[in-house]
């Protein structure tokens, strides 16, 4: 089985400590593949700044819905799961909950349209865990804590009527409360054991 994990720094692995990328034992997609077993294949598709919506200023070409075409044409997929929509929740791009689950349906129906004809994968949405508006991300991310709690019920009634898998990240994960926005490496072990489950 071949499983794409598809999403933000959070995939990447970006750490709150020091802002470096985590190591291979401490990545939830990596940690996911370790669980899994070698008879799976774990895609780490991770970009910093990916978004659902926009393209963040000088950071290139960063919207996922562009970006998610190159991979399926790179791989044959059986699992995706999407982890996005936080870096949408910036102030400086004036989106509401209801303009980023938009963007995430169109995700979906880009997929779907993508294998017409074929066996569908297995779609997993994570909505985007609590984010913390401190330190350097408290003007970026001003208003996010709310719009993230929305999107946790908005993501999920997406989810369902396109019929995805869903897992609540405001209700199970959480970023670091000190940085803000990145997880600690308890989050991403939390996760992986989660998204196991799933298997």
């Amino acid at each position: 089985m071949n499983i794409l994990c598809f999403g933000d720094s959070n995939t990447f692995g970006i750490s709150p400590v020091d802002g470096k990328r985590l190591a291979e034992t401490e990545r939830w997609s990596s940690i996911l593949a370790k669980l899994l077993g070698s008879e799976h294949q774990v895609i780490e598709a991770g970009q910093p700044n990916r978004t659902l919506v926009k393209d963040p200023p000088f950071s290139g070409d960063k919207s996922g819905i562009k970006y998610l075409k190159a991979y399926l044409e790179a791989h044959t997929v059986d699992v995706i799961i999407i982890q996005l929509g936080t870096n949408d929740l910036k102030a400086r791009f004036t989106l509401s909950a209801i303009d980023i689950t938009q963007a995430l349906e169109e995700l979906i129906l880009a997929i779907k349209a993508f294998y017409h004809g074929q066996t569908q994968p297995k779609i997993i949405i994570l909505s985007p865990p609590k984010v913390y508006e401190v330190g350097n991300y408290k003007n970026i991310y001003a208003g996010a804590s709310n719009k993230a709690k929305q999107l946790s019920i908005e993501f999920k009634i997406v989810a369902g009527r396109q019929d995805c898998l869903f897992i609540d990240g405001f209700a199970l994960i959480s970023a670091c409360p000190n940085e803000g926005v990145h997880w600690p490496c308890k989050t991403h072990k939390l996760l992986a054991k989660r998204l196991l489950a799933l298997f």
